[in-house]
This record gives structure tokens, sequence and C-alpha cells, in this order.
């Protein structure tokens, strides 16, 4: 899974990276730098450990996250101004890293602070959610816009059924946009998905609004929560509510001073633990198993996704030689201690290529060599 960090200059992206990542990437003034921060976190997951004292690996992988931090949008995003070229060629960069990642993270500012103006004067969460999502809007009509002038011409040369189709599903695409939707909210069929999959649209991608407060708002948490609670009514949108700051400082800390810290400040769960689940939930992401001697590993698949689909994400050569699957909950191996055990017992089951892979399952893949 691949999560896109994005919003307005100086609404705090960089330092919820930092607490997301456990990262020390610069914060202040990287609006205007063309770097890009990347990172791979590993999702915490007590069950590996658990499965690790039946399986006794020689290692233990879990599941990882990668989050891309980018600079500030703003109008330069989409129209960036001809007599700045390097503008152009940052804001190339950003659009072309945002299309390839799985769901985009919008923080949005809520925090009040002299020392860091926000851009337009004033904070104000609306605004900016509706702002970037504008440039969202611009972002993808500029691709639309440059494919239907080229299939036009194409179909004017030859009548290709699947050139029509797309040409009609990118016409349906500018209208929705033209209209001020993003693309998340229409109803595509798998084939009308895959048919544009490949345009990276950021206005297609599930969306997580991030409602960054400052220490002193912790009390009025739940509460802007609640105003802001709308927006989970729209199509792959959720929102969450975090002090940035105060959580890189405690991402910063040994485990049991951070434990300790987190106790004095009332949070239950760290801004890591609170984003995957809700990620995990925005995406309909599970996470399923597979053990042996070697190692214990956990794996994410699309909820509603078939045992043969499993398969190929642990290896592609297990997807085309695939003929069935052993499975079984991962507490009940755990309650039984090992397969032979579980095998007297019933518990282990045999599944075939259609099997709807469960959240929490373990999974031992049989197939043929190719």
């Amino acid at each position: 899974m691949k999560i896109g960090i994005v919003g307005r200059p100086h609404v705090g992206k960089t330092t919820v990276f930092n607490a997301l990542a456990h990262a020390t990437a610069a914060i202040g003034g990287y609006t205007r730098r063309k770097q890009i921060n990347l990172s791979t976190v590993s999702v915490p997951d007590e069950r590996l450990e658990r499965l690790a004292a039946v399986f006794q690996p020689k290692k233990i992988t879990p599941a990882t996250i990668d989050y891309v931090d980018v600079a500030g949008t703003s109008r330069a995003l989409t129209h960036p101004d001809v007599e700045h070229p390097e503008r152009a060629e940052l804001d190339a960069d950003i659009l072309g890293e945002l299309r390839t990642v799985d769901a985009l993270a919008h923080v949005v500012r809520f925090f009040e602070d002299a020392a860091v103006p926000h851009v337009d004067g004033s904070v104000n969460g609306i605004r900016d959610i509706e702002a970037v999502a504008l440039e969202f809007v611009f972002a993808d009509l500029q691709v639309i816009e440059g494919r239907l002038g080229t299939l036009s011409k194409q179909l004017q040369n030859q009548k290709s059924p699947a050139l029509q189709s797309e040409l009609r599903l990118l016409q349906q695409c500018q209208q929705t946009l033209e209209s001020g939707k993003p693309l998340r909210t229409l109803s595509l069929t798998v084939n009308e998905e895959k048919l544009i999959r490949g345009y990276g649209f950021l206005t297609q991608k599930p969306l997580l609004l991030i409602c960054n407060i400052g220490e002193a708002q912790l009390d009025t948490a739940t509460e802007i929560l609640n105003r802001f609670a709308e927006y989970e009514a729209h199509p792959q949108t959720a929102v969450i509510v975090l002090a940035a700051q105060l959580e890189m400082e405690i991402a910063q800390l040994d485990a049991p001073d951070a434990d300790m810290f987190m106790a004095e400040m009332g949070l239950n769960q760290s801004a890591l633990e609170r984003f995957i689940q809700t990620s995990y939930r925005l995406l309909g992401l599970i996470t399923f198993f597979s053990g042996n001697a070697n190692e214990v590993r956990a794996w994410t698949l699309r909820e509603g996704r078939t045992a043969v689909e499993a398969a190929g994400v642990i290896h592609t050569d297990f997807e085309r030689g695939f003929i069935r699957s052993e499975c079984i909950n991962w507490a009940d191996l755990v309650a039984c201690g090992s397969y032979a055990h579980a095998r007297s017992k019933g518990l282990l089951r045999a599944e075939g290529k259609n099997y709807q892979v469960q959240e929490g399952d373990v999974l031992t893949i049989l197939a043929n060599p190719t």
C-alpha cells in the first residue's frame, strides 16, 4: 500500500510524515524544495509474534506501507509559471509521484501558529479542503482533455470498439469533473475501472482527511471530528484528527517513554496505529498470513479477493500453478499450537481458487511448478 501525503503549504504535511514514518525529515521551508520524502513503514501486528511461536521461523516479515510526502499544492501545481521552469519540473514530479499512490492523505490545518502564518492569511479547513480538491480536478481534466484529443484523431482513421469505449468513459469522467465532483463519486464497472486505471486519476483515489490540530486543541478533537464527519458520507472518504507536532515528538521517543507520554496525554493509540486502521478500512484491505520454518509473513489483500489472487500476491508462479490452499484462522492455529493438531481437530480446511480470503487467515498455497 502506498499513500501520498498532500495539502496546502505550511499545514504540517512533513510533520505528519515524520510522525507516521518515525522519520526526521526537515520541516519548515520545505514547500519550495524539489525533494520528495519517501519512507516504508512496517505495519504493527501482534499476531505475527504469536504465529512465530507456532512456526519458530528464521525471520518475521510484517506488511508495509509506503508514505510519500510532497510539497504543498497551489495554483502552480496545474498552471506552472512559464517564467520559472524549475517550478514546472517540480510540479511534474509531484503529479507523477501522486498518480502512483493507492490513496491520498490530505492534511488540513487547524492549529494556529503566528510564527508560521497560513498562506491564505487565516486557518479555514473547509476552504483548504475545497482548494486542494479543485487543484486535483484541474490536474485530472488536463490528462483527460489531452487523451480525448488523441482519441478523436485515432478514431478518424479507425473504428476501434475499444477506443470508442475509452472515449465514452473519458467523456463521462470529463463531465463529472466539470461539474466539480471527484471521479471517486462515479460507480464504475470492473471493466471500466481497468480501462482508466493506468491514468492514476487523483480524484479517483480514496481520500483520508487528516485534521491537524495543536496540542492545546486536544480537548476539542472530538468536536472537530464531528464537525467534519459529513465528509465521510462522500464515497471512499474518511476523516481522522491528529496533533501532528505532538505525535512526531512521541514517535522520536523510545518505546517505554513513548507509552508513558501517551498515557499522560490521554492518547490510547499512536498516530501510526490510528492511521493504519483507518487506511485499511478506507481501502477495503485485510491481512492474511503465510508461515513455515523459514518465515512468518503478513500480506495485504483487498477484501473480497480470492485464494488464487492471494497466491498471486505471494508469488505470481503460485497464481499460475494454483491447485488449492490450506486455510485456518490465525487464532485457531495459535490455540492448537501446530498444523497437525489443527488438522486432527478439523480446523484446517482445503479451499479452492474461488474461496474469499478472510481477515486473519493463514494460507498455505499448493501449486504446480511453472
